[in-house]
């Protein structure tokens, strides 16, 4: 370097960018022969130390000056340098760390900070033109379409780099040669493995072909050169990572498994797919189960909801749309609510499932979403489904279809069935459409022509042979003929006889059988199949005797190898204490506003230590709880602790600056488990803080790289009017609260704002207030979307707002039914509402006397007042009984279908901002329908006001009896 100007002038630059363009162009070429393709990194400059610190020199001098057009030529020293302030990005903001790392980034005479922004996406994308630059994929490229670029091409930040390795300790069984060849399959593999890691590595690791990428270069052998990354930047990665002891751990012990893979060239020999094919025969890990439940004299059909966790990681979109759309079952009347398939549960049938109908799908949800769950949720086939009668009036199926003799089965099958004709096969009753139902007492002892017309059926019968798992406990079997084992663990089966036995003959889906000789005196055989690959296997056994050599099939075993997924429960295994959550990983938001479920189980009537403890983005400890609890830990027990612990004191004070929350439990010699919940990584997101005179303000953090954010500040006073505020400094919050909304392209982030609680004290009888225009769809539609504003707005960690919203939210729904249901319900409205101290009076009567004045509007009216109490603390009771008494007048006015016509109603008098997710064209046309018969909305409001004043009769009752 002799010769070479002063850092920051232009000689400097040029020099380096001559050196650069040389070297990126070498590695360029190099990357282009690989099959396929792999792209190149700004961080592979493999500039020396010297070099390298002249770089940083000589890029801070030219931001200094400026960046004058002469410096501005030579620009891949830039690019070099803002992927170095990425390689040390720690997941907050971007642009903060560059400008603390350059000075006078934001100063420089004649700057434009958003310009030079740009200036440096568009050297980016050059460099990804000339070079086959590495390009940022997947939802936070959309989000952040400058920061992702310098973040991309730092191959893996360094707050990223534990998770990494553990992510490739903890999927070491599932490695082979197949894999550590193939980055892409590698990278897909990786990435379906995420469940359990945090949001901002999950959106890392969805761009797959550069985790892969990155990977594949980290599990090399040691002393070989990567293709995928050069060797300085790949000794920089290991060095960091092992520069921590654990991670270090994690790296070696992924590496030695590698190695392993590699010399014994294990390649998967039952099916010969490529492991991205293989992928798609996974379904069965994301299949509903299907079970009976004995009600009202027949059998219930019940499909428990899938986890669908795997889809998850796969596609960043598939976490989005189930957490905000709602999904239709098949077989299920109406929609569930949004996120429901976040939260395992059980949904009633009303018609059993057809095939050519996709199983689950998200209103609204994108094509490659719902084809997404369409590949991978589904029911076993028929025409028959087995169900094994359990204790408790339930019946589970049985994916085999076996049938044991001396147990009792309930047969399902397609009305044009005919079941089998034996005298012990009895017609019951099944509560769906489109099936019937048949209830099995299997006889100890069954004839050959049992046999045969059970076969005859589809139907397989267990009698003199018996096949199990054995040795390791498996992860799944259902006791009759299915099983799941996890990727690398031995899956070893046991086929018991009844009679003499001379061999057995073993097929692995339908490829060449292997026979194993019976051990002599024997009753059972183990064995072991190895090398089974992950995904679904059929396993058929046929015995041969040795009397005859005929062979006496015994039906096939299905097995699943399920690639371990780090599930919540394996996540947060203790030895003796287990914490369970639903969803299985909540947000921070879920957890603190009771959204969320958690329980944690260990040795009965034994104490253990609760801790709590909040995070900012750096990881820095903002404040924590500790409680010790007795075990086990119910989900009732956690609400109450919620809300009396994390609503107050130093957690309260930190909740809106947190960004991560660590909820762990602990006994010594008993065992440790925990569980981490983030905010997650938003493009805008707000946050308040508390002045020195008591009030608040709230300040924007903007990552979107956009200009013109838009902000406007929602008073609770007018609910729906908003006024205009500045994105870039400190927002004042009125001492009435409201509610501050953030635009930027298609990210938003809302906020309910804390009032001042003296000021609720002095005005009490304040209300909202909500304009309307007159009367028409578009003015309707208006206000379901200021509803949902305000309903998905977050909130602070602040019980008065929460009033606030509440307040906002009533004011919004009573002026859209007063709209909507005419002049005179108007009036009952308003004289709803209580004054001062004084009780609202009791207008029961009177809004039974509204609802309509027809013959048939009476009769549905009276039918609603007849059954209020009933529906108090049941909203199932409340939509089920409403739909009965809605269904005269529903169908008369255009809505054929009760249920939907109940579940629409009830949302419109209630919470009409969750109508807003709903399909456009469907909401409008029932929206329509209830324009032109407003009976419908009177006789909906009734239904919710009624149920909600008498259950505020009877907590006043109860709290009477206790004072």
């Amino acid at each position: 370097m002799e010769g070479i100007a002063c850092s920051g002038s232009a000689e400097t630059l040029e020099y380096l960018h001559r050196h650069l363009d040389n070297h990126f162009r070498v590695l360029h070429e190099r990357r282009k022969v690989l099959q396929p393709a792999a792209p190149v990194f700004a961080l592979e400059h493999d500039l020396s130390g010297a070099d390298f610190e002249l770089l940083l020199a000589a890029v801070r001098g030219a931001v200094a000056q400026g960046l004058p057009a002469h410096c501005r030529v030579w620009w891949l020293p830039f690019v070099v340098y803002a992927a170095e302030i990425g390689y040390n990005y720690a997941g907050g903001e971007y642009w903060p760390l560059f400008a603390q790392k350059t000075p006078g980034w934001e100063s420089s005479p004649g700057w434009n900070v958003s310009s030079n922004r740009d200036r440096i996406k568009r050297w980016f994308k050059k460099f990804s033109a000339e070079y086959g630059g590495a390009e940022p994929k997947g939802s936070f490229a959309e989000n952040f379409n400058i920061i992702a670029w310098p973040i991309t091409h730092a191959v893996m930040p360094a707050y990223l780099q534990r998770q990494l390795a553990q992510l490739l300790f903890e999927s070491r069984a599932v490695l082979t040669t197949e894999l550590l060849s193939d980055p892409r399959a590698l990278g897909a593999c990786l990435a379906s493995r995420t469940v359990g890691y945090s949001e901002r590595f999950q959106i890392f690791c969805a761009n797959q072909s550069l985790l892969g990428q990155v990977a594949a270069a980290l599990l090399s052998g040691d002393g070989e050169e990567s293709p995928y990354l050069v060797h300085s930047a790949l000794v920089r990665l290991v060095d960091d990572l092992s520069s921590e002891r654990q991670s270090r751990t994690w790296l070696t012990r992924a590496k030695r498994s590698a190695d392993l893979a590699r010399s014994s060239g294990f390649r998967s020999n039952s099916s010969g797919l490529r492991a991205t094919e293989r992928a798609k025969r996974l379904a069965v890990i994301t299949d509903p189960k299907l079970l009976l439940r004995r009600e009202n004299g027949g059998w219930r059909p019940y499909m428990e909801l899938p986890d669908l966790t795997p889809l998850q990681v796969r596609q960043k979109q598939v976490d989005q749309e189930l957490r905000s759309l709602r999904p239709r079952v098949e077989g299920h009347r109406g929609p569930l609510p949004r996120g429901k398939l976040v939260y395992l549960d059980k949904v009633p049938l009303s018609a059993w499932p057809r095939p050519e109908v996709p199983l689950i799908q998200l209103e609204r949800g994108s094509s490659v979403v719902n084809s997404l769950i369409a590949e991978n949720c589904f029911i076993s086939q028929g025409p028959w489904w087995v169900f094994r009668k359990q204790s408790g009036g339930l019946a589970l199926e049985v994916k085999g279809k076996f049938l044991r003799p001396g147990h009792e089965y309930c047969l399902v099958g397609w009305i044009e069935s005919d079941p089998p004709a034996l005298p012990w096969v009895a017609k019951t009753t099944v509560l769906a459409d489109g099936v019937h139902a048949f209830d099995l007492k299997m006889p100890q002892i069954l004839r050959e022509t049992d046999i045969a017309q059970l076969v005859a059926a589809g139907l397989s019968v267990v009698s003199d042979v018996s096949i199990r798992p054995a040795g390791l406990v498996p992860g799944s079997w259902d006791g009759e003929g299915a099983v799941d084992w996890l990727a690398g663990e031995p899956a070893m089966l046991a086929v018991r006889a009844a009679r003499a036995v001379d061999k057995i003959v073993v097929t692995v889906d339908h490829g060449t059988p292997f026979v194993l000789d019976w051990p002599a005196g024997k009753s059972e055989l183990i064995f072991a199949l190895e090398n089974l690959a992950v995904g679904t296997h059929e396993v058929d056994v046929s015995v041969l005797t040795p009397a005859t050599g005929a062979s006496l099939v015994s039906g096939s075993l299905v097995v699943t190898i399920r690639d371990p997924h780090t599930t919540l429960e394996e996540a947060t295994k203790g030895s003796g204490i287990r914490l369970f959550a639903a969803p299985a990983r909540p947000k921070l938001t879920e957890l603190w506003d009771g959204l969320s479920s958690l329980s944690i189980a260990g040795p009965l009537d034994l104490t253990a230590e609760l801790m709590i403890v909040l995070r900012d983005d750096a990881g820095k400890e903002l404040a924590q709880h500790r409680q010790v609890i007795s075990l086990p830990f119910s989900d009732g027990a956690w609400k109450k602790f919620a809300e009396q612990q994390l609503r107050k004191g130093k957690l309260l004070g930190s909740y809106d600056e947190a960004e991560s929350c660590e909820v762990s439990v602990s006994r010594g010699g008993v065992g440790f488990a925990s569980l981490i919940c983030e905010r997650g990584f938003h493009p805008l997101r707000w946050v308040l803080t508390k002045r020195r005179d008591g009030g608040h303000e709230a300040r924007l953090i903007d990552r979107t790289d956009r200009d013109g954010t838009q902000v406007q500040l929602f008073p609770v006073e007018a609910p729906l009017t908003g006024e205009e505020r500045d994105s870039r400094g400190p927002i004042a919050i009125p001492a009435s609260g409201g509610m501050l909304q953030a635009t930027s392209g298609n990210a938003t982030a809302a906020i309910i704002l804390p009032p001042d609680p003296n000021r609720l004290r002095q005005r009490p009888n304040d209300r909202p207030v909500v304009q309307c225009a007159s009367l028409s769809l578009s003015e309707v539609q208006r206000l379901i979307h200021g509803h949902c504003r305000w309903l998905d707005a977050n909130l602070p960690a602040d019980p008065f707002a929460r009033r606030q919203q509440e307040q906002a939210l009533n004011a919004i729904a009573t002026a859209l039914v007063s709209l909507v249901a005419g002049s005179r319900w108007a009036r009952l409205e308003r004289k709803r509402v209580p004054v001062g101290n004084c009780k609202a009076p009791d207008v029961l009567d009177e809004m039974q006397e509204l609802v309509g004045e027809a013959p048939t509007q009476r009769a549905v009216a009276q039918q609603i007042a007849g059954h209020l109490w009933q529906w108090l603390d049941s909203p199932a009771a409340l939509s089920e009984g409403f739909a009965n008494a809605i269904a005269p007048i529903a169908a008369a006015n255009g809505i054929d279908d009760p249920h939907t016509a109940a579940d629409f109603l009830l949302r419109l008098a209630s919470r009409p901002g969750s109508l807003a997710s709903w399909d456009k064209t469907e909401r409008d046309r029932l929206l329509n329908c209830v324009l032109r018969s407003p009976v419908l909305i009177r006789a909906a409001r009734f239904a919710v006001l009624g149920t909600e004043d008498l259950r505020d009769i009877s907590d006043e009752s109860i709290a009477g009896g206790h004072r």
